[in-house]
């Protein structure tokens, strides 16, 4: 649905706030939806949550890696509200590039008030560079 950025991540990882968090926000496509503001999976939304650092990363990345990092910040556009907006394809090669297989899994709430629970919440354990 969208996605959105932190500065100064929103999740510690080893008691540690890093510089940069990214937030990619996906809403059910179909699903039944009881009158309770959840669907029939009991989530709302699930999020997936990548953290970067400008020197405290953990990322171990090819020159063609780090390219697809520095390709995505530097497409990056602001629409007239503030909010990020970047080419589909800068974005999926950034997502496919992601360790999706070693994350934190656990159901909790949006970051912003009114703080809506049931997020199905996914945040990626490596943690990519940024300069």
């Amino acid at each position: 649905m969208q996605f959105h950025l932190h500065a100064g991540s929103e999740h510690t990882i080893d008691g540690v706030r890093h510089d940069l968090e990214m937030h990619t926000v996906h809403y059910p496509d179909i699903a039944p939806y009881d009158g309770t503001g959840l669907f029939a999976n009991d989530f709302m939304a699930s999020a997936v949550g990548l953290v970067f650092s400008v020197d405290k990363y953990t990322a171990d990345l090819t020159f063609a890696e780090q390219e697809v990092i520095d390709n995505f910040f530097n497409s990056l556009k602001w629409d007239d509200t503030g909010s990020p907006v970047v080419d589909m394809v800068t974005y999926g090669s950034l997502m496919e590039m992601v360790d999706s297989n070693n994350r934190w899994i656990y159901k909790g709430s949006v970051t912003t008030p009114p703080c809506a629970t049931f997020v199905y919440w996914n945040v990626l354990s490596t943690i990519y560079p940024v300069s």
